[in-house]
């Protein structure tokens, strides 16, 4: 039978802790201020890219125009961590000014629009973000976008339909999937013919979380994996507490009745990384992680963990960036243009991790040096709808080795 482990944590006192740290919801904070970070920005950190003449077309200040940007986060996490330097860079490469960044402390969409009304009230003609609440982030949205300040979203969806422009983000569906299908491949490699997996994920009313649900379910449905399933999934592990709590729990009691382990979360992933990397093995478990902290990544190196499912959170501050810059610049989305637009994951295993940097630049290369030209119209032009022939038939990884 299926056993759906749900991690209760004791709200009242977590936020009781950081209200005493962070702002309140009716209080902005200074509109230069940064979100606390972590060493989340890991190999991104140092990402060098070329983008090439396209970009350039489109760089400097127009006369009239004002570049006051800001890219808010959906609370203080290491995923956004690299948006930083990814930003940093399209403002260079643009002739803009830097953007502002800055975050809730919490996960709480009454702090980021205390935030965001600060903000506005400070200048700001532009936002990138990612909301803090899909549903009530929307709405906020719709208010920004109505008073003439255009947004663009990036690494994971507000709720649709949106006033938003686009969103940048992993297609996190395909993500997990292919994640789940390699660990079942791998375990099939290795002489098993059933197993149990885990899913450490993030919170169940989190959207996505229940498309990631829902993709890690069709897999498991396939006739040709059967023998394999969803035994536990331990929810609200994406945060250090809960995931140290649910990763010790399952070393210390039921660990030899786990085959498989997908990780959804950058903090489940690093904790339980970094678990194996001081058990010093992987007791057997195929573990597939998420983004590239420097726990992961040793743990892929080590052979302890079989690989992680990246991101291209640096290209997301990149490109929320530069849409800003197109739409002030009088740039308009294409019509037929997705609203989701994939910003590209695969597998990075012990085989292929000697080009994880060279990969994820190119990565970002690729799309923006062709952006403005496939998703936008220029002031002026005639409209051209988006060639839609552009889209893969089925969304799958970048690399596939």
């Amino acid at each position: 039978m299926k056993k759906v482990v749900v991690l209760v944590m004791v709200l009242a006192v977590v936020l009781a802790t950081l209200a005493g740290c962070g702002g309140t919801a009716t209080q902005a904070p200074e509109q230069s201020a940064a979100p606390e970070t972590s060493t989340g920005a890991g190999v991104q950190e140092a990402m060098d890219v070329n983008v090439g003449e396209q970009v350039q077309q489109q760089a400097g200040q127009q006369e009239g125009k004002e570049y006051n940007f800001a890219i808010i986060y959906g609370g203080v996490h290491p995923f956004f961590d690299p948006w930083r330097f990814g930003a940093q860079q399209a403002a260079m490469d643009l002739g803009i000014p830097t953007p502002n960044f800055t975050s809730p402390q919490d996960w709480d969409q009454t702090q980021q629009n205390a935030i965001i009304d600060g903000l506005v009230a400070g200048g700001v003609n532009g936002i990138g973000m990612f909301t803090s609440d899909a549903v009530a982030g929307n709405e906020k949205i719709s208010e920004l976008v109505d008073m003439g300040i255009p947004v663009v979203t990036m690494g994971g969806s507000p709720a649709t339909p949106s006033k938003a422009t686009f969103c940048y983000t992993t297609d996190v569906g395909a993500s997990v999937a292919y994640a789940t299908q390699a660990i079942i491949d791998k375990l099939k490699a290795d002489g098993k013919t059933e197993g149990k997996l885990m899913h450490l994920c993030s919170g169940l009313a989190d959207t996505n979380t229940q498309k990631r649900q829902a993709a890690i379910k069709e897999v498991l449905s396939k006739p040709e994996n059967a023998g394999f399933t969803l035994e536990w999934e331990l929810a609200d592990t994406d945060a250090t507490q809960p995931a140290e709590e649910a990763i010790s729990a399952m070393y210390s009691s039921y660990y030899k009745e786990v085959d498989g382990i997908v990780c959804t979360g950058y903090i489940n992933a690093q904790v339980l990384a970094k678990t194996m990397n001081e058990r010093g093995t992987n007791d057997g478990i195929v573990a597939i992680g998420i983004d590239d902290s420097t726990d992961v990544m040793t743990a892929i190196e080590n052979g302890y963990m079989y690989g992680t499912m990246t991101q291209s959170s640096w290209a997301m501050g990149y490109v929320g960036t530069y849409g800003l810059k197109l739409l002030i610049d009088g740039y308009t989305y294409k019509e037929g243009a997705p609203f989701l637009i994939n910003s590209g994951f695969w597998l990075c295993t012990k085989d292929n991790i000697a080009q994880y940097q060279e990969r994820q630049q190119k990565i970002a290369t690729d799309f923006v040096s062709t952006m403005a030209e496939k998703y936008f119209d220029a002031p002026g032009a005639t409209p051209v709808p988006f060639d839609t022939s552009l889209l893969p038939a089925v969304v799958g990884p970048v690399y596939e080795d």
